[in-house]
């Protein structure tokens, strides 16, 4: 085995599909290997979606036309493959798996993984039908890693270096497969879940190295960044996201019982890359535990937090916190894209973020000055807005331990807050997109409010005599009751376009249920999917709808575009269950049945 960390072959591979021709389509010799070069020129190949946010900048844009506003009607199914069936953890608290990951497509093949890390590569080139060329299978322990999955089995995709896909499962171990015979290569264990860190989230790879961080903060972990050496195997560095004691930012965290140890700050979401400076930018997840403020006074660095890093070292070289001593659960880990654009007649390189705070940021991503932030949602009542200076909210007050925001939206021990955006957001995971043809953000959005109680769950185990155990949920947070009432009775949602020269709301339409994330493309449209399993296309320019077609499943992963045999087709993956509120509003929904589907769509 190569390399710290390495360890025998657990995965198993299956060859599905083998010989020389495939759906009549002759195999090549070999495909091409991943180079760093094709990947920071990842937009050369339009045909392709090479990285998890189609390039580095996380544009989530396919510059592809041959599917546009005049002809979206005819759209059509024309592949769609059963993935592995939904395999229950019997004896653990997970039903159902979620297929929230984006295909990765090269040359006529999709590398596509379901909500248990099972990765499969296929063939669609026929533009015909979709075949299985193998299966790598990495056969985890469904119970012991998915009991502490806080929010569901999921695992949003793979990434492609030289002649390898490294992939990572939910069970804390990462994997290099030969990309041709779908074959493990070598697996080390990353992340452990005996103290509840698990992966959920693509691996971003720069040069050799393969940055992945841990899902958690609902369980009390200290979140990190580490990199992998793709060659040996081993670790190049780990940078925590909650320093340590001497460290700068754990002043931090003023409580006398080291609550930084288990102070959260998750990575559950693929970061950003800026190859021309070699910066790269995550998101990181809430503080613990989650609601309960005050077991952890003060701001909690570096949660809530944008990291601006050195991918060789781990380094921080500056960062912003968006909403300090979050007692909200508004995580900001999604992905900040960049975005070269004039702003107020200078020509600015910004990193954005559409935040679940309710905010629309802007920030020069070589300096880090704020720049502009701005309410998306319809109602935002924690604070009424940022300081166009600092970009802090101005209800922030910095000399207290315990932030008050605005009256009445805090949750606090035996006191009610009731706050908007929701708990979800504003925008959660759901991956925005940025069209550089419209030059305009795209982005879903829950328009809503939450009411919860704070409570005092004690210490870990192991701390001041505390009873509560690694393994168990520690998120400091109780129900409200029943009848508390919130500023919008019922909870709706939105899609919206966003200006990233002035961070305003151009364009805001409502939709009956989420959206799970959004596509922008070059032919001026929109596609999204939502758990009433519509797949749709919207205007770019109005959010008007043009195109729907429902796959009869729920959907909970974003689509992506690519070509083949010069033909541009849609993708998307479908897993998952409709919760109360889609049965409420379409009551057929109750009789989905939780699948685990890929589907490609094309004129």
């Amino acid at each position: 085995m190569p390399g710290e960390g390495g360890r025998a072959r657990l995965g198993s591979t299956v060859v599905l599909a083998a010989g020389l021709v495939v759906g009549g389509v002759a195999l090549p010799a070999a495909a091409r290997d991943m180079t760093q070069a094709r990947l920071v020129n990842a937009e050369a190949e339009p045909e392709n979606w090479l990285l998890h946010h189609q390039n580095y900048a996380g544009h989530r844009f396919g510059n592809l036309t041959q599917i546009n506003a005049s002809n979206v009607r005819g759209l059509k199914l024309t592949m769609m493959v059963l993935l592995a069936g939904q395999t229950r953890a019997e004896g653990g608290r997970q039903g159902t798996t979620r297929l929230e990951g984006t295909p990765i497509a090269e040359d006529g093949f999709l590398y596509v993984t379901d909500g248990w890390g099972a990765v499969y590569k296929i063939d669609v080139r026929s533009g015909k039908r979709a075949d299985f060329v193998w299966k790598m299978d990495p056969r985890i322990d469904k119970v012991w890693a998915g009991d502490v999955a806080c929010c569901g089995v999921n695992n949003r995709g793979v990434a492609l270096w030289n002649d390898q896909v490294i992939s990572i499962a939910l069970d804390g171990r990462l994997f290099a497969i030969n990309k041709e015979s779908g074959q493990v290569t070598w697996e080390r264990r990353v992340a452990d879940p005996s103290i509840a860190e698990t992966l959920t989230a693509a691996p971003l790879v720069i040069g050799d190295l393969a940055i992945i961080g841990p899902a958690g903060a609902e369980y009390g972990i200290r979140g990190w960044l580490e990199a992998t050496n793709l060659v040996s195997g081993g670790t190049a560095w780990r940078t925590y996201t909650v320093p340590a004691r001497g460290e700068p930012g754990n002043e931090t965290w003023t409580d006398g019982y080291n609550a930084w140890e288990t102070g959260g700050g998750s990575i559950w979401v693929t970061g950003t890359y800026d190859a021309a400076t070699n910066v790269m930018y995550w998101g990181t997840g809430n503080p613990a535990p989650q609601i309960d403020a005050e077991y952890r006074p003060g701001d909690n660095l570096f949660t809530d937090s944008l990291l601006a890093m050195n991918p060789v070292t781990g380094a921080i070289q500056w960062y912003f916190q968006y909403t300090p001593n979050d007692p909200f659960d508004y995580d900001e880990v999604s992905e900040h894209p960049l975005i070269d654009i004039d702003v107020g007649g200078r020509m600015r390189k910004l990193v954005t973020h559409v935040g679940r705070n309710g905010f629309f940021y802007g920030f020069d991503r070589i300096s880090g000055e704020f720049l502009y932030g701005k309410g998306y949602p319809n109602i935002i009542s924690w604070t009424n807005g940022l300081d166009p200076k600092t970009g802090k909210p101005l209800s922030y007050n910095p000399s207290a331990a315990v932030q008050g925001y605005n009256p009445g939206t805090v949750p606090r021990r035996g006191l009610v807050g009731v706050y908007c955006p929701a708990l979800a957001g504003g925008k959660n995971w759901e991956p925005a997109s940025y069209s550089r043809t419209l030059q305009l953000v795209y982005t879903p959005s829950t328009e809503g409010c939450s009411a919860y109680v704070a409570e005092y769950d004690g210490h870990l185990d192991g701390k001041l005599g505390g009873t509560f155990r690694k393994r168990a949920m520690w998120d400091g947070r109780g129900a409200a009751p029943a009848d508390t009432p919130l500023p919008i009775a019922q909870t709706a949602f939105s899609v919206n376009a966003l200006d990233p020269r002035t961070g305003d709301v151009k364009v805001k339409v409502m939709q009956d249920t989420k959206t799970f994330g959004v596509l922008g493309t070059a032919g001026g449209l929109v596609f999204g999917g939502n758990q009433f399993g519509d797949v749709f296309a919207l205007d770019g320019r109005t959010l008007q709808t043009l195109w729907t077609f429902n796959v009869g499943t729920p959907i909970q992963g974003p689509p992506m575009t690519f070509s083949t045999g010069g033909k541009q087709y849609v993708a998307i993956m479908a897993g998952g269950t409709a919760g109360p509120a889609q049965r409420a509003v379409r009551t057929s929904t109750r009789w989905f049945t939780p699948s685990n589907y890929l589907f490609v769509f094309g004129l």
